[in-house]
């Protein structure tokens, strides 16, 4: 009789590991898109409030305009463009110092300098949240530093994020760092802080353009409009004369204005004089049957059309 065979198992090959660099690659990729959405999102919320307090300055709601939202997200991106620049750079700067500090720096000089600096970090942090609890009840506090409190909301949160990190980081407990749950926490905090700061700056940016374009009135260029019918424009400064060629297409004329903005199908026009206290704003619908002619700040119109 034959002696059994006896046949040795093979171990099962180990599966197949995935790339090295594919899951921070998608970490990369899931925090540039969060951070590119909250940077679209903060520029149109900056367009959409300068569109509103500006018109609103003189006294035309903004909804009238028909503003599309290439419009708006272009404004924002002029009114945002240096500050965004200025936090960059800052943000550039400070992570250079840190990357220049690290390589500098001893192992254990590296350490003690984490161990200093964390702790100052998140107390830091605890004041800065700590100071817009009064801002929130009385906005007037801080009527003067536009953007302040929010961004104050932003950094304090990101400093006590970054001091909470690095204490559970330096107990090499797993539990100790900050799980998903409280990361998306940190993240709506500081985007909250974020759209607080530019809501205040965009108020306060809004009446300081208005204003600036409301006194350079008188050295804009002159705008005489010409209709097919009476507009019955009435205001100071403001003059309708009535064409006398029977023959011609646009019976009335109307001189004494600036054009302030065409957008959505509709012109808005100021009396050259237009003051806040007494101005009257005009915002005509755009047709075949209008006629804009422009000339220099100080032309005198034809005595007839």
């Amino acid at each position: 009789m034959a002696a059994p065979r006896h046949h040795r198992l093979r171990p099962r090959p180990p599966a197949p590991a995935g790339e090295p660099g594919t899951g921070r690659a998608a970490r990369v990729l899931a925090s540039v898109a969060a951070n590119v959405t909250l940077l679209t999102a903060l520029l149109y919320f900056y367009g959409l409030l300068r569109t509103q307090e500006f018109f609103a300055y003189f006294r035309v709601h903004y909804t009238l305009l028909g503003q599309t939202a290439d419009e708006i997200f272009g404004r924002g991106v002029n009114g945002l463009l240096l500050p965004i620049a200025g936090a960059a750079g800052a943000g550039f700067l400070v992570l250079g110092l840190i990357r220049t500090l690290r390589h500098r720096l001893s192992a254990p000089r590296w350490q003690w300098l984490l161990r200093v600096t964390t702790p100052v970090a998140g107390g830091c942090g605890f004041v800065l949240i700590g100071l817009t609890a009064p801002v929130a009840i009385e906005p007037a506090l801080f009527s003067g530093f536009a953007g302040l409190p929010g961004l104050g909301l932003a950094l304090g949160v990101v400093l006590l994020a970054v001091a909470w990190h690095r204490l559970g980081a330096s107990t090499g407990h797993r539990r100790s760092r900050m799980s998903v749950a409280e990361w998306v926490s940190a993240y709506t905090l500081v985007a909250f802080g974020l759209f607080w700061a530019v809501s205040d700056y965009a108020r306060a940016t809004s009446l300081r353009a208005a204003y600036e374009t409301a006194v350079a009135l008188p050295t804009q260029p002159a705008a005489t409009l010409y209709s097919a019918q009476s507009l019955n424009l009435a205001a100071d400064g403001v003059r309708e004369d009535l064409c006398a060629q029977p023959d011609s297409a646009y019976k009335f004329r109307y001189t004494g204005l600036k054009l302030l903005l065409q957008s959505g199908g509709q012109y808005v026009f100021l009396p050259a004089d237009w003051r806040r206290s007494r101005g009257t704003a005009f915002v005509v619908p755009r047709s075949d049957k209008l006629r804009l002619d422009f000339a220099p700040p100080k032309a005198v119109p034809a005595p007839a059309c």
